[in-house]
């Protein structure tokens, strides 16, 4: 048995698709008999997923913070490694075989990582996405170069995550692996296609309502042209997030009466029994679970080449692809799945098949795998279960 402490970095929301993978693997772990412990932040009331971990035998240990997460941060700015990390970390994990810091991004967790090193323990980090106009300074460059290249072992959701932190921190980052993230779809999803009867193509963005990340603005933007206001074509905006009402005032102005929005669904094969095709017009991105799922789902992705959506969208094949988020360049490629309407379906099943060589059936036990590895399991490690489910850096 050994002893695991995770750390969900992320304090900005209760919960997002970046904490599927290291909750995955973390109940992977705790099932096969390890003790796994795991740092929240504290939201004054239960979160669902949390709360499962800990029914499946986890130790949850909270972080109080009484306020904001901006002063939080600004703080952290001034005392970029407070005693409250290693004090904390020492309370919750105390002698463990590894630390596994889940970060939302590239850099959250670097306190984490610290502390870690401090500490003397294993570590492993997860990053989730990286932004290429959220450089960080010099100080902190150097700073998370030093704590990736000290970690047993850093995982990455993307190829393009990883390149992007490559240069950003100024190091090789040689112990860096490409992992993939779970789903919430079964493995064999094969929802019916959506009757069709008067030609309408019906479109589906599904993510969290938020322009920053996500570009629904842009979207939004391509419906209003002209052109598209004379096709038969229908928009649900599913998921919910903190731009959703200036949206629906956006749609208003716009006059979109084409443009539904439906807040959070649970049920992802209901949504593509409904719908013919994704868009995601995001402006930054790690591996977006979305498009994982719509593709299980056998539905053609129209995404921006941001992120891990280029090692899974090839253009005109088994989906679209606009070179940036802008109204021109998404419109050209709404435009190309807007001719190709009719050999949808088509373009779907080859995104299907395509999918499934490039992600297992549970990549939750596959980092679980390699999770144990790092702390000294003598299980066998996982090795490239299905395509490039691990791509060695």
């Amino acid at each position: 048995m050994r002893k695991y402490l995770f750390i969900m970095a992320q304090e900005g929301h209760p919960w997002g698709g970046s904490e599927l993978l290291w909750s995955s693997a973390a109940e992977h772990l705790v099932r096969r008999g390890n003790e796994v412990c795991i740092s929240v932040k504290d939201w004054g009331k239960p979160i669902p997923q949390i709360e499962h971990l800990r029914s499946a035998g986890c130790r949850i240990f909270y972080r109080d913070y009484r306020l904001p997460s901006f002063f939080v941060r600004q703080f952290r700015k001034i005392f970029p490694s407070p005693p409250f990390v290693e004090s904390h970390m020492a309370a919750a994990g105390g002698d463990v075989d590894l630390v596994v810091v889940s970060s939302p991004d590239n850099k959250t967790g670097l306190e984490w990582m610290e502390g870690a090193k401090a500490a003397r323990h294993k570590y492993a980090v997860i990053a989730h996405s990286a932004v290429v106009y959220w450089w960080p300074d010099d100080d902190s460059a150097e700073r998370l170069a030093e704590a990736y290249e000290n970690a047993n072992g850093s995982y990455f959701v993307s190829q393009a995550i990883l390149e992007i932190s490559r240069w950003q921190v100024g190091s090789p980052l040689q112990k860096a692996k490409v992992v993939r993230n779970p789903f919430n779809v079964p493995y064999d999803a094969c929802p019916p296609w959506p009757a069709n009867p008067e030609g309408e193509l019906a479109l589906a963005c599904v993510g969290r309502v938020d322009v920053i990340s996500k570009g629904q603005d842009v979207l939004l933007q391509v419906l209003g042209l002209p052109h598209w206001r004379e096709r038969k074509v229908r928009l649900s905006v599913i998921g919910t997030g903190p731009n959703e009402r200036g949206l629906r005032r956006m749609a208003g102005l716009l006059g979109l009466n084409n443009v539904e929005f439906v807040g959070h669904q649970n049920n992802i094969e209901e949504i593509w029994s409904q719908h013919h095709a994704l868009v995601l017009p995001s402006r930054f991105e790690g591996m977006p679970l979305t498009v994982l799922e719509a593709m299980l789902c056998g539905r053609p992705c129209i995404v921006t080449d941001v992120g891990g959506n280029r090692e899974l969208v090839r253009d005109g094949i088994n989906g679209f692809m606009a070179k940036a988020p802008t109204v021109e360049l998404l419109d050209e490629a709404m435009n190309r799945a807007w001719e190709s309407r009719a050999r949808l379906k088509e373009i779907g099943r080859t995104a299907a098949k395509d999918v499934r060589q490039f992600v297992s059936r549970d990549p939750g036990e596959d980092l679980a795998r390699e999770l144990a590895a790092l702390a000294g399991d003598t299980l066998e490690m996982a090795v490239s279960v299905v395509g490039a489910n691990y791509v060695k850096a």
